[in-house]
């Protein structure tokens, strides 16, 4: 990544928040929630990967992410 690029458009996620909530955002809520958001796919990721090996596919599946997304969801949920 070059030097001076964002890592993630603060105002898009600021504006999504807006949108959904009604509520503004205080300064750095938007690095939190985008941090989360990297956790939460970090591991989406890493129990779909387990429930494929277990499943026995060779590679990750659309299939074996649908399954663990509720469990994961339900996880991160606060």
């Amino acid at each position: 990544m070059a030097l001076g690029k964002k890592a993630y458009p603060k105002a898009t996620v600021k504006k999504i928040v807006k949108a959904q909530s009604g509520l503004n955002l205080k300064k750095n809520a938007d690095v939190t929630i985008f941090l989360n958001y990297v956790l939460f796919m970090e591991t989406l990721v890493k129990e779909a990967a387990i429930y494929s090996k277990q499943a026995g596919d060779r590679g990750l599946t659309a299939r074996s992410v649908k399954k663990v997304t509720r469990d994961t969801l339900a996880k991160f949920k606060g």
